[in-house]
């Protein structure tokens, strides 16, 4: 995803590392396939709604737990009690 944005609740800026949203929800329980789907579907729901590039993390959780709760309602559980520090 080019030069796509992700903005943390504390305001920070980062670039969007699909690997880390692959890898989040791998840890979460879903297979492999499963989590290479719903981080295509992420990066394409990601792309189309970001603002000036940049979508806001809440957003993407949400969206997250909404594709995993159509795929894997197991991992889905999972990542919603997942805390990052």
């Amino acid at each position: 995803m080019g030069n796509l944005k992700v903005q943390k609740i504390d305001g920070r800026i980062e670039d969007f590392d699909r690997s880390k949203v692959k890898n989040g929800i791998i840890s979460s329980g879903a297979t492999e396939e499963q989590a290479e789907s719903a981080t295509q579907e992420i990066e394409r729901w990601a792309a189309s709604t970001a603002i000036n590039g940049i979508v806001r993390t809440p957003d993407l959780k949400a969206k997250l737990l909404e594709v995993l709760a159509g795929t894997n309602p197991d991992a889905k559980a999972s990542f919603e009690n997942f805390k990052k520090a």
